[in-house]
């Protein structure tokens, strides 16, 4: 009793903190259409239904500043976002961002918001608020399961294309993976996919926070005394990192690097401020606790309700390992050789052997390069460019685009940057 009151003293005093520097510092949030029109890109917002009832929002540039990104035929390709981000880190730093490199180089870009963040918070029945408890009752499972399959199928019926090139980050490589071991179908779908920092389970990684969580009980304590559903959401917490940052850019850098950023890449304090405009973007207790899992048992499978659930969920004791041997699309993954997030050496002697049926190319970066460097990361424009090679030979029907990277000009065209916004449901049958 005297635990459950201290974690809701706590938890109270957060969200209040939260509200209170908020209004001191005067902070104001900057969306991912915020930022797309200040950018000077066109911007749409779309809306698709996943087959158990979640509302995704996905962000959309048509096309970029460049004579090639105003170029007719152009490639549809689909972002998704890592752990506790959002559609906005794919844009977050502007010009030197792969998505905006992508538009300026002939791409119609997707991006991707899971179930469960800032801008896919709705569900045809449930409410987060008040149905919390069944409404962030998921975790990466589902996020490849359902939220992949139906931005997936969604881009492809608005862009009268059979198959797109997907590009995933971290948890977005995830999902991709449970994707193709659950719906084996949508290798006929994906023409090629690019992995940035590839994420399956978390064994043996040198973060100290997820270590903590690892031996550490603490995730289910406060879940289990005060029924914390959703976590990190960005509302409850973002002006408290906001406001640390704002006071000390040493405490916001060590912020940054336990999460994971490298000190030689660390965004500056201005960068800082905008990535906070959006991070974190929230998640939910049990997609964390099912990272969690795969840190302590080393196994990348579905997630462990316990024998006794897992005989009603599953038909047996414990879950059976994803089959990643159903995978079948060409995939490039790219890691970082500094990257606390990812076991470079489970991820080349383990888990890449279990892709027998995918044409699997590694990419190596510095030794400098940790997870978060991928997306905020000072310097990084080798990444953006080897992505953009990789893509260039996609075999989509449609044409390739040039061998040249583009050059940015602001000074020749005239772009409308006023936000479309297109409602529209996609259901499997």
């Amino acid at each position: 009793m005297l635990r459950e009151i201290v974690f809701r003293q706590i938890i109270a005093f957060i969200v209040a903190s939260n509200a209170l520097i908020g209004n001191l510092l005067n902070f104001r949030e900057t969306t991912t259409v915020d930022m797309l029109q200040q950018f000077g890109y066109p911007v749409e917002t779309h809306q698709v239904s996943t087959e158990d009832g979640y509302e995704l929002t996905l962000h959309r540039i048509p096309y970029g500043k460049s004579a090639e990104g105003k170029t007719p035929a152009k490639k549809p390709i689909l972002l998704v976002h890592g752990l506790l981000c959002s559609s906005a880190d794919w844009i977050v730093t502007g010009e030197h961002s792969l998505g905006l490199q992508l538009a300026n180089a002939g791409y119609d870009v997707w991006m991707g918001n899971n179930r469960g963040n800032t801008y896919s918070r709705k569900h045809k029945k449930l409410s987060p608020d008040s149905d919390g408890e069944s409404f962030f009752s998921f975790s990466f499972h589902e996020f490849g399961k359902y939220d992949a399959p139906a931005m997936i199928e969604y881009v492809l019926k608005n862009t009268n294309t059979s198959k797109i090139p997907y590009v995933g980050y971290s948890q977005g490589t995830t999902q991709f993976l449970v994707m193709m071991s659950e719906r084996p179908e949508y290798n006929d779908k994906i023409s090629s996919m690019v992995s940035w920092a590839p994420v399956t389970e978390m064994s043996q990684t040198n973060n100290k926070l997820i270590n903590l969580l690892r031996d550490v009980p603490v995730l289910e304590e406060i879940g289990d005394t005060i029924r914390w559903n959703a976590v990190l959401q960005h509302e409850k917490i973002g002006n408290l990192y906001k406001g640390l940052c704002k006071l000390s850019d040493t405490a916001c850098s060590l912020v940054f690097r336990l999460l994971g950023q490298s000190l030689q890449r660390m965004p500056n304090i201005a960068m800082k401020q905008k990535i906070l405009s959006n991070f974190p973007a929230g998640t939910c207790k049990k997609e964390l606790l099912h990272y969690v899992q795969g840190a302590r048992d080393g196994i990348f499978r579905p997630y462990d309700y316990g024998m006794k659930q897992n005989l009603k969920v599953y038909g047996k004791p414990s879950p059976d390992p994803y089959n990643l041997s159903k995978v079948r699309c060409n995939m490039t993954l790219f890691y970082g050789d500094a990257d606390d997030l990812v076991n470079n050496d489970k991820l080349l002697n383990y888990v890449i052997p279990e892709l027998t049926n995918a044409n699997v190319e590694t990419v190596p970066l510095a030794s400098e390069f940790n997870h978060l460097d991928f997306i905020w990361g000072k310097h990084v424009q080798y990444l953006n460019e080897k992505t953009l090679e990789v893509l260039k030979h996609d075999s989509a029907n449609r044409d390739e685009v040039t061998d040249e990277l583009t050059k940015i000009d602001t000074g020749t065209h005239s772009i409308s940057t006023e936000e479309i916004r297109v409602e529209h449901t996609i259901e499997e049958e």
